[in-house]
């Protein structure tokens, strides 16, 4: 473990309160903390699965920091800036949003129990402020998924209040924003968050990384009747309202309200039946702040973990993710709030090299190991259900171990401390380690719940120039992304900024269109590396459809300013033989080539003024994918004689291009016209086959009298983009 300094005591005078706070010493987390590292791993173990099933470390009142510096406050809660919070593993930031004064309706981030007479006063933070903060995180970690929860009710001195929140959101976040309309939601509707489906894979196959839910007011049954119609169009079109839930019949009531404190309201006492009806809890404040239970409470990381984690409860947004130096520490003595206190999974200190495959330890912490270890493997069927191969074997004979299971088994990982603590229960571990789903697929990267192992072909080529001087940029979170993403991420163009030297590098990478209910936006994801100087020369383009991606790069360095190397000239070349250069061919000079099997993706180095030093990562040719077209979401028939919603239907209504067949067809999602609900999960016999799309009464219970099906919308995603209208 690293070692983490200590923080002195500290006497804050707040001059604007007159206000004296005494605080204790206690130590802060720094950001290369193992316990940081695992958390970081943690949050991307439920990429694929639906929100119903994530879990997420928050941050309550996540402005209210001691340490940033761009508002002032008396009642502080997170020692933590916001970024500094996201950046130690945190990903949900919740922002109460009030106006700055009765005649100002500046939006900006406050504490305040006055609802619709609420508001803020300039010593505190704006909100384009802490969207900034957020921002610069998602930039330099873009293979991460946020969530921000909002605050804000009605106002009595500002009618137009919800759309100045929607106004600041569309202006400084937009570019990583996943709308209500991405999701296929009508313009100004209510929106509510489909936690029954969204994935954090998803988002990112949208282009996206960010996702903004209002959870106000706590106690409303009808969060869209709340914020009505009128002054909230801007709001709506940018945030979903509330979140998802539904019974086992599959109706859903779409603006349920976020849970508090396991109110008996949503959970009935039990808070595993909750999570069991796919709805998405959030537990704040005094529920994870003190275990009440025993002689002597105290906060702990099992109150956190084993009384709401392991229960069913996604959210933990913890009002003191630590407690240094804030005012509302001061009621909870020298008992910090750690950042361990959130992980479920990795055991204290691993990953530390033993191996690169995970497996599910005798004391019930994951670990890594040697992949060609032989143990049992944990399999997971459809409904989560939970298994043990019935033979040992090496990490990757999981894959054939668990579909030899009866049951339609597959090779599992737990998504969250909830299916966790299932699995515990359901297997006997009998001091002996379990393989799990979980492996490394390069650099620092795990991933989990993979449909089989890919070998990426990783490479990382050294750095050539000066590593010492300047500021280092690693775009590895890139690479990341794709493997998140579901690899629909290419290199889609490279351009250089030069004069007598290499000045500037661009290089951009393009989102295509995957399977899924989110529209990909035309918004690539750039990066410039290097200074300003010089002008910019042409643009080497590659397009996936053709299978083209970027060949080799010859790098050249010399002295001959700085008395240090920088990159004095580059070349870069596709595989189509096109290519770009730019700068003086001087000093020494090295050239990365692709190879048959793998592609030249992402770079690393160093920057100042111009490009210091210059490398590259490699990953397999087989990663370059064109994705798909998808058509609107389409609607041709109601159910009274069923629903149908099959391919020849479109196709003949002129929804699908006359010249496309049904053998183009890479995938079909269906939803509930109405409610928006996922139709795997309205329990309806259903048609998806190379057919296309329907559901039969007949096959439901019912006839052309009496109607069953739900009223269902398809969207058509094909192989080639002339299958569209």
């Amino acid at each position: 473990m690293n070692s983490i300094h200590r923080i002195a005591r500290l006497t804050q005078l707040v001059t604007s309160g007159l206000l004296v706070l005494s605080l204790s010493c206690n130590a802060a987390i720094e950001i290369n903390d193992e316990k940081v590292k695992r958390l970081d791993l943690q949050g991307q173990i439920d990429n694929v699965a639906p929100f119903s099933k994530t879990f997420w470390a928050g941050a309550h009142n996540a402005y209210a920091s001691h340490s940033w510096n761009k508002g002032t406050y008396t009642d502080v809660n997170q020692y933590y800036s916001p970024n500094s919070l996201l950046k130690r593993g945190i990903r949900v930031v919740e922002f109460d949003i009030y106006p700055e004064g009765t005649f100002d309706s500046t939006p900006m981030l406050c504490h305040n129990s006055l609802e619709k007479k609420a508001l803020c006063s300039s010593f505190h933070a704006k909100l384009s402020e802490g969207l900034d903060d957020i921002k610069d995180f998602l930039q330099s970690n873009p293979d991460e998924v946020i969530l921000l929860k909002i605050e804000a009710y009605k106002h009595n001195d500002h009618n137009n209040w919800h759309n100045k929140i929607g106004e600041r959101l569309q202006n400084d976040i937009s570019d990583y924003l996943l709308l209500p309309s991405d999701w296929g939601y009508k313009d100004k509707s209510c929106a509510s968050l489909p936690v029954s489906h969204l994935t954090k894979k998803d988002i990112l196959a949208a282009g996206k990384q960010l996702v903004a839910v209002v959870q106000t007011p706590r106690d409303s049954s009808d969060l869209c009747n709340h914020h009505d119609a009128g002054n909230y169009s801007k709001f709506w079109n940018t945030v979903f309202i509330g979140v998802d839930a539904f019974d086992s019949t599959g109706n859903l009531k779409s603006n349920q309200p976020f849970c508090q404190n396991g109110n008996d309201k949503c959970v009935n006492k039990d808070h595993t039946a909750h999570y069991q009806a796919g709805n998405m809890t959030v537990v704040i404040d005094d529920a994870t702040q003190l275990n009440t239970d025993g002689p002597n409470p105290d906060k702990t990381g099992e109150n956190v973990i084993k009384k709401w984690a392991s229960k069913g409860a996604q959210i933990l947004e913890l009002a003191l993710v630590e407690t240094n130096n804030t005012s509302a520490a001061s009621g909870y003595g020298a008992n910090e709030v750690q950042i361990e206190d959130f992980i479920w999974s990795w055991k204290s200190n691993r990953p530390n090299g033993s191996g690169n495959c995970a497996s599910l330890s005798s004391d019930e912490t994951i670990i890594d190991e040697a992949c060609s270890t032989y143990q049992y493997h944990t399999c997971v069927d459809a409904n989560r259900n939970w298994a043990l191969s019935t033979s040992k074997g090496s990490w990757q004979s999981g894959f054939e171990a668990c579909q030899n299971l009866s049951g339609s088994f597959t090779f599992g990982m737990p998504f969250n401390a909830y299916e966790h603590a299932q699995l515990l229960t359901t297997i006997n571990l009998n001091n002996d380690d379990v393989w799990v789903n979980y492996y490394k697929a390069f650099d620092d990267f795990w991933y989990a719940n993979s449909s089989n192992y890919i070998d990426w072909q990783f490479v990382e080529k050294a750095q050539v120039g000066s590593t010492n001087k300047g500021d280092a940029f690693n775009d590895i979170g890139i690479l990341k992304r794709k493997a998140l993403q579901g690899g629909a991420l290419n290199l889609s163009s490279v351009k250089l900024r030069s004069g007598n030297r290499i000045n500037g590098l661009k290089a951009c990478y393009e989102t295509r269109q995957a399977i899924s209910h989110a529209s990909v936006g035309t918004k690539e994801h750039c990066v410039t590396y290097g200074g300003s100087s010089g002008n910019w020369g042409n643009t080497l383009s590659f397009d996936a459809s053709k299978g083209e991606y970027l060949d080799d790069i010859t790098i050249c360095t010399d002295d001959h300013k700085y008395g240090y190397d920088t990159v004095y000239y580059i070349k870069l070349t596709s595989n189509a033989g096109n290519s770009i250069s730019g700068g003086s061919q001087s000093g020494s000079c090295t050239t990365y080539s692709s190879t048959t099997t793998q592609q030249l993706f992402a770079f690393h180095g160093q920057e100042g003024k111009e490009i210091n030093s210059l490398g590259v990562y490699k990953i397999a040719n087989t990663l370059i994918e064109e994705g798909v077209y998808a058509t609107d979401w389409l609607n041709i028939d109601g159910p009274n004689n069923g629903d149908n919603e099959l391919f020849n239907a479109h196709k003949n209504a002129g929804n699908i291009s006359s010249s496309c067949e049904s053998t183009d067809i890479a995938g079909i999602v269906a939803r509930v016209a109405s409610n928006k609900l996922d139709s795997l999960l309205t329990g309806q016999n259903l048609v998806n086959d190379q057919t296309g799309f329907a559901c039969w009464n007949s096959s439901n219970g019912g006839s052309s009298s009496n109607t069953t099906c739900e009223d269902y919308e398809v969207r058509y995603f094909f192989n080639k983009a002339s299958c569209l209208p």
